[in-house]
């Protein structure tokens, strides 16, 4: 059916066409205004927390030999902590991500990264309770167990997979598989640890609430996002790379450890370094699992006091005159710029994977 001409006169004339127009650039104009006021006003509110740290800090010369002393202990209880998580969270997180983007059947896939999402969500304060009302007084007897279950679980879940899991395996429910074997082999280690007393105290921490305690929890809880980034990296790779190996003879494994892992390792380091990110700046964990004792060193079977729950336990008491009140502010820059450099730093590490995946597809 034709249209009539002299009924669209009026909107095809060029003064409607010119209304239309401008209007149209009255609209992108305030977008664009909207836009970079809200961008404006971001950038001024993560400016103006160094600033304000700065500008409320006591001068250099009022700072004792016992501040820079327990910002110390501060800082080394915070490490500790940080570094047994990470122990915790990278090689699971990496391994776990490296399975469901290459070896994963489609169908467990769809439910792995949903269950760890949900992990993610779940409150740091109840991961902390669990730590310290629950995990904390059976873990003062077992360290030796864990210690040799770390060892022994591993290799049982790898001697098993190579000798029976050949169907498993190139189906990609292999991990379900094993479950029931490492459930096994986890409960007779402890079984036996129980029934002999010198095993269960081979090794005895200092407190039952000391760094390992602290890597358990906070480790679970790091655990998704370094699973998320190792995941979308290895994911970032283009298929044709891996398949170009396979019509070479190459297996999955050697597929990706040949060429999948390098030319990902840029966000597989940006997931390190945001999962270590992550550990420094978590407060109730840490607050609930560490028993906040102020112990200097690296003993991981030692309490601790991090920065963030120093912040925590001692900003509310703390006089904004009192020489205490500036050591606070000290230990929030420290901690502050410790964090923004590691997020700085993931962050170009995630830009040169991009820039190294597009020119390879070029």
């Amino acid at each position: 059916m034709r249209g009539n001409p002299i009924a669209y006169r009026s909107v095809l004339s060029p003064d409607f066409i010119r209304r239309a127009a401008h209007s149209r650039q009255r609209r992108d104009r305030l977008q664009g205004v909207v836009m970079a006021a809200g961008t404006a006003v971001a950038l001024a509110g993560l400016l103006a927390i160094p600033l304000f740290l700065l500008a409320r800090l006591p001068s250099l010369d009022m700072w004792s030999a016992a501040t820079w002393n327990g910002l110390g202990v501060l800082a080394s209880g915070t490490v500790r902590a940080a570094t047994c998580a990470v122990m915790v969270a990278v090689p699971l997180g990496i391994a776990t991500a490296m399975f469901t983007a290459h070896f994963c059947a489609p169908r467990l896939r769809a439910w792995i990264r949903p269950a760890l999402e949900v992990l993610e969500a779940l409150p740091t304060v109840v991961l902390g309770l669990v730590a310290a009302v629950t995990i904390a007084p059976w873990l003062k007897g077992h360290v030796a167990s864990v210690l040799a279950l770390v060892v022994v679980l591993p290799a049982a879940a790898l001697a098993a997979g190579m000798l029976f899991g050949g169907r498993f395996r190139n189906t990609g429910w292999l991990p379900l598989w094993l479950l029931p074997l490492l459930v096994a082999v986890a409960a007779a280690g402890i079984a036996i640890a129980d029934r002999r007393a010198d095993a269960s105290v081979a090794v005895v921490p200092s407190s039952p609430w000391n760094a390992m305690l602290v890597g358990l929890a906070l480790g679970v809880a790091a655990l998704p996002l370094v699973f998320s980034v190792a995941e979308d990296a290895l994911m970032l790779v283009p298929r044709e790379q891996a398949d170009a190996a396979f019509a070479l003879g190459a297996t999955r494994w050697q597929a990706l450890v040949s060429i999948v892992v390098p030319a990902a390792g840029s966000g597989l380091a940006a997931a390190v370094v945001l999962g270590l990110s992550r550990c420094l700046g978590e407060t109730m964990i840490v607050l609930m699992a560490s028993g906040n004792t102020p112990v200097g060193g690296f003993d991981p079977l030692a309490g601790l006091r991090s920065i963030s729950a120093g912040l925590a336990l001692g900003m509310p008491d703390a006089a904004p005159a009192a020489p205490a009140y500036g050591n606070l502010l000290l230990a929030a820059l420290v901690l502050l710029a410790g964090t923004a450099l590691l997020n700085a730093l993931a962050g170009q590490v995630r830009e040169r994977l991009r820039r190294r995946l597009r020119a390879s597809a070029r």
